[in-house]
Formats: C-alpha cells, structure tokens, sequence
C-alpha cells in the first residue's frame, strides 16, 4: 500500500495550524516563568529604536510563546514546511517574511528594514535554521546594522522539559515546567564596523548567548549539556 505524504495530508487540514498555535499557548500557560534581565529590554527600548530579538534555535517554542501578540515579525523557510509553520504563528500573533539568505534575500532584507523601521520588533535566530547549533551567524548582524536596531539576546530553560533528536536539540516545556526566561545586554552594530568589528561582535553574541543558556539552565536546576 503507498503511503501518504504527510505534508499533503496537512495541506487538507487548514484548522491545523490554528490547533497548533492552541496548543502551544496551552502548553506554556501552565508554566511558571521567571524572567531576568528586563532592563536591558528597556534599556534598548529606551533608545527609540524597534528591537530585534535573537535566540539560539533550540528555545523557539519557548521563544516564540514569549513574545506571542507582539506584531513581532519572524523569517520563514519558503520550503512548504515554511508555508505551514508561517500559519501556525499567524495565529501566535506573528508577521512573517518567507525567504534566506540564499532565496531572494534582497528583497527579503528590504521587507524585514522597513518592518523594524515602522517601530514593530522582529525576532531572528541567531545560528540559522540549520545550524551549527549555538554558532552565531553574521548575517544577523548585517541586518541589525542596515536596519539600525539593537541585538537583545535571549535565552531560557525549562524544568521538566523534553529534548528532541534534532540538530538543536530543540527543547519544549513539559506541563508545569519552572522556566526561567533571561535577557542579555543589546547589542550594537553600527554602520562604521569593518569586517574585524562584525567577527568580534558575532563572537561577543555566541558568548552571550552561550552564558545566557548556561546561567538559564541553572536556575532551573538542571545539569548543562
């Protein structure tokens, strides 16, 4: 018998997406989260400035609960995965852009500028949607230099919380989870830096976020990986 493609039997079920985005918030909301570090939220805000948010791939569920109903915009895969995920966070509370760095990435820049420069903020995850896990991508310092908004680091744990076998090791909340959600300093790309500047700068927000995790993870009580 041949098998059903699992892609196209979500295609012919459009309440999915709503359903999963019901879920997640469910999910979360019967967490207890903690958060450290705010003002260095505020202290970015402060600047008048939209802010971009930047996390290591394996809190994105946790991440993209957070910051839920923000008007927040976020870059999708164009892949047909990237069609379906788009949807589930349409209904987070999310804009988002479809496209890479490789596919249209002009014009995808140009969408995510003008979206910063409206005021709105935008989440970016800082080791791309494939990785190395927990290597920071320049590109995202790129666009904080273009769009002329400052990095904020964030990074959680959760405790009890599943891992996943994927590249990230995506980790998602168990049910009444303790989490601890914590901010870093922003971070400042301005238009003078060489290309030197934009390696320390990229090697300063791995470091960040790697200490972020780390301190995260041990609030919560949990042994580092």
């Amino acid at each position: 018998m041949r098998k059903k493609n699992p892609r196209l039997v979500l295609d012919k079920l459009p309440f999915l997406p709503q359903s999963a985005a019901m879920m997640i918030r469910l999910l979360h909301h019967t967490c207890h989260f903690t958060t450290f570090g705010q003002e260095y939220e505020e202290a970015a805000l402060s600047a008048g400035k939209s802010i971009i948010y930047t996390a290591w791939h394996f809190a994105f569920p946790g991440v993209v609960y957070y910051f839920r109903d923000r008007n927040g915009l976020l870059m999708v895969s164009p892949s047909r995965d990237g069609d379906w995920a788009s949807r589930v966070l349409k209904h987070l509370g999310y804009q988002s852009v479809r496209g890479s760095s490789g596919k249209g990435g002009s014009l995808v820049l140009r969408q995510i500028i003008a979206h910063l420069r409206s005021g709105e903020p935008g989440g970016f995850i800082a080791d791309g949607s494939r990785g190395p896990a927990r290597i920071a991508q320049k590109g995202i310092l790129v666009l904080a230099r273009h769009a002329k908004a400052p990095l904020v680091p964030v990074s959680m744990a959760a405790n009890p919380c599943w891992r996943f076998r994927s590249w990230d090791r995506t980790m998602l909340a168990k049910p009444f989870a303790r989490v601890a959600f914590i901010y870093g300093p922003p971070i400042w790309i301005t238009g003078e830096m060489s290309a030197t500047d934009l390696e320390v700068m990229r090697r300063e927000l791995q470091t960040t976020l790697n200490r972020l995790t780390l301190r995260a993870t041990e609030i919560v009580g949990l042994t580092p990986d």
